[in-house]
C-alpha cells in the first residue's frame, strides 16, 4: 500500500467532514443554518483501486501521473461523491422551544430596532413560526405598514 492509498469508506468520510468544516467556515448570518448553505455539491476524483481482503482500496491518481503515461487509462476509475443537503429530523415536539411573546420582547430590544424607533416612532413587531425550518420570521412595520426590518431567528433557548 502507497502512502496515498486509502480505504474507500475512509475517503468518504473525510471528504463528508472537509464539506461539513467547509460549511462552517463560509460565514453565515445570524439565524442561519450552515448546514443548510450549501444546496449541492460534487467532487470527482481519479483514483487506481484494488482489493485487499475484504476492503476496497483507492489510490488517486495525479495529472502529472497521467501525462508521465505511467498508468494505465484501462485501470483508472473514476469516482464521483455527490452531496445534497436534507434537513434534520424533526424534533419529537412540533412546539417552538421560544414563545411568540419571547421572540417580540427580544426583537424589541435590539439595538437597530431600538434606534429605529426613535427615528419613526411606534413600530409592530410581528413574529410567525416556521416549523419546517424550526426559524422565526420576524417583521417590523411602522406606522404606515411600511417593513422596516425583516428577522429571521434560530428557536433556541
Amino acid at each position: 500500500m502507497s502512502g496515498q492509498e486509502t480505504v474507500l469508506d475512509d475517503f468518504l468520510g473525510a471528504a463528508g467532514k472537509s464539506l461539513g468544516i467547509a460549511q462552517k467556515d463560509i460565514g453565515v448570518p445570524d439565524g442561519m443554518k450552515p448546514g443548510m448553505m450549501l444546496s449541492d455539491a460534487e467532487l470527482s476524483i481519479k483514483v487506481g483501486m484494488r482489493y485487499e481482503g475484504d476492503k476496497l482500496m483507492v489510490e488517486p491518481i495525479s495529472s502529472s501521473a497521467s501525462a508521465q503515461g505511467s498508468v494505465v487509462p484501462e485501470a483508472v476509475s473514476t469516482i464521483t461523491i455527490r452531496y445534497v443537503a436534507s434537513h434534520s429530523a424533526k424534533s419529537t415536539s412540533d412546539e417552538p422551544v421560544r414563545t411568540k411573546t419571547d421572540i417580540i420582547a427580544d426583537v424589541a430590544k435590539r439595538k437597530d430596532v431600538v434606534k429605529l424607533q426613535e427615528i419613526l416612532g411606534k413600530l409592530n413587531i410581528e413574529a410567525n413560526y416556521v416549523r419546517d425550518m424550526n426559524l422565526w420570521a420576524v417583521k417590523v412595520t411602522d406606522n404606515a405598514a411600511r417593513t422596516v426590518r425583516s428577522i429571521t431567528l434560530e428557536d433556541k433557548q
